[in-house]
């Protein structure tokens, strides 16, 4: 049961992290280099945000969305549960 919940966890990560890619793309950021150091971010745990290999906070998931515009609810919509990882 808990290896099943692991990759349940990993794969809801992996959509996350799709997710926060496209709307970096979105935002015409080509690199999370970029977008991390003009919104202050940890250059190196955005990205492993973006990779779905680091668990993130919804504090932090929240800051990051700010940076782009977008809420909770709009992150989290029907698409998301298409999203493919």
């Amino acid at each position: 049961m808990a290896n099943a919940n692991l990759l349940t966890n990993e794969k809801e990560l992996k959509k996350i992290g799709l997710r926060l890619k496209s709307l970096r793309k979105f935002a015409g950021y080509t690199s999370p280099d970029k977008f991390s150091y003009d919104n202050n971010l940890n250059r190196s745990q955005y990205g492993k945000y973006e990779a779905g290999s680091a668990n993130i906070t919804i504090g932090t998931l929240i800051g990051i969305l700010n940076c782009f515009g977008v809420s909770l609810s709009e992150f989290f919509n029907e698409d998301y549960d298409n999203s493919s990882a």
